[in-house]
């Protein structure tokens, strides 16, 4: 095949017989869709459960008419969501003959019981040569008797990523952002907001390079909105960042989601913007019976912590965020946050202060910190704070079997720096929730 030119895969059973020669098809988590992986694929491929729920975000009354393109298609996995979901034929396009042949399988494996699939294709080539595409697309169509000329109802694009990096630039990227874009933007339909595109990116792209993609979306589709969402499954970090272009866009800027195995937990959307933090100079600065909430940190990332935060603190309370950066945003307040499923949703773990420790736990003193917050009413404590990777599983283990058969309720564990004269002080602080 030369460089620009695609062929066309129609889901077929045979396919399927072909690929379970080589390996069964399996199912992450019971319930859930089996598809074909080879162990590349596995590494790459979005989660059914978010690809679902990403389907169920979009309005199908807000898609123009068509299919559901996907330009680096994979696996299928997403792509097989939006179609099922939205109940629309799938165009996937994958550059590697194999993964093609797996994503053809899986979309066919996943077909029984919907609408009339005789529209979907797969084609092995180059995501960037739209012409090319279009072309064998509609070929294979007429091969197959079907004389329509199906348009491009929403564009989906996950590049690959190099595997490992810290940090990933736009240039790393496969299929190129720019070039799939520039090629398809005259073969997308348009809605009243414009065209539907989805961009899947790196979480780790930093502000400059979310700015870089805003100029290729001004440049490619001018006058079009769309929406940035920074996606969390509750781990401590940011799971998915994407772009929702034109027709799939919110009326703000940013978003972020709190994500369960089945549904979207939280959401809150709005306008970014930065957070500050205090810092305390001493214990007596932190008060007993305070309330400290450790937010996810999406919130951060997505610089919706103002938005969230007018929702949890009521009128008259005060607060102050104590940390703004890594796994374990803190912020300090003087009474309860709001009990809004929005708000709640982004807490990790919120407590009322009992206790003030100088020193971490550690193995040799862990029975003592057990029996000391057994005082304080808690009868099972999460350690959330930074400690020695190696010996943390032990001594939460320790910790939890000190306190099995103690009356109370649950608490958790934070550290967080006191500026001092004499320099910077961690202090480990027990809350009860």
């Amino acid at each position: 095949m030369e460089e620009g030119e695609h062929t066309a895969i129609v889901p077929s059973k045979r396919l399927v017989t072909n690929a379970k020669r080589k390996s069964e098809p399996k199912s992450s988590r019971k319930g859930e869709p089996s598809f074909f992986m080879s162990e590349g694929m596995k590494r790459l491929s979005t989660p059914w459960s978010v690809a679902s729920i990403r389907a169920r975000q979009i309005d199908p009354m807000a898609l123009p008419a068509g299919i559901i393109l996907d330009a680096a298609a994979g696996s299928g996995i997403q792509l097989i969501a939006f179609s099922k979901i939205l109940k629309r034929p799938a165009l996937g396009v994958e550059i590697d003959q194999d993964v093609a042949k797996l994503c053809a399988a899986n979309m066919f494996l996943n077909s029984e019981g919907d609408v009339q699939r005789s529209l979907d294709r797969v084609l092995v080539g180059d995501g960037c040569s739209a012409e090319s595409a279009v072309s064998t697309y509609w070929s294979s169509l007429r091969e197959a008797g079907i004389r329509a000329h199906p348009p491009v109802a929403m564009l989906h694009i996950d590049p690959a990523r190099p595997r490992d990096a810290q940090n990933h630039s736009l240039d790393e990227m496969e299929p190129d952002i720019k070039s799939v874009l520039k090629g398809w933007s005259s073969h997308l339909q348009t809605g009243p907001k414009g065209p539907a595109v989805l961009l899947d990116l790196s979480p780790r792209l930093d502000s400059v390079q979310r700015a870089m993609i805003d100029g290729i979306l001004e440049t490619t589709f001018p006058g079009a909105s769309w929406t940035w969402e920074w996606l969390s499954r509750g781990g401590g970090r940011v799971d998915r960042l994407s772009v929702w272009v034109g027709s799939l866009s919110s009326d703000s800027p940013n978003r972020c989601i709190r994500v369960g195995r089945k549904r979207v937990i939280s959401s809150i959307e709005g306008r970014g913007s930065g957070a500050n933090s205090t810092s305390f100079g001493s214990v007596m600065e932190i008060p007993r019976d305070a309330y400290l909430t450790i937010v996810d940190p999406v919130l951060i990332e997505s610089g919706l912590q103002s938005s969230w935060h007018g929702k949890a603190i009521t009128s008259g309370t005060g607060s102050s965020w104590v940390r703004t950066e890594g796994r374990r945003p803190l912020l300090i307040h003087t009474d309860e946050i709001s009990d809004d499923d929005d708000v709640r949703g982004f807490v990790v773990a919120t407590g009322r202060i009992v206790q003030h420790r100088l020193s971490p736990p550690e193995l040799n003193t862990i029975d003592q910190v057990a029996s000391s917050v057994a005082r304080q009413g808690i009868s099972n404590i999460t350690l959330r704070c930074n400690l020695d990777p190696e010996i943390h599983p032990t001594l939460q283990r320790r910790i939890t079997r000190e306190l099995k058969g103690s009356e109370g309720t649950k608490g958790f564990m934070v550290d967080m720096e006191i500026e001092r004269p004499s320099g910077a002080q961690k202090l480990y602080v027990v809350c009860k929730e």
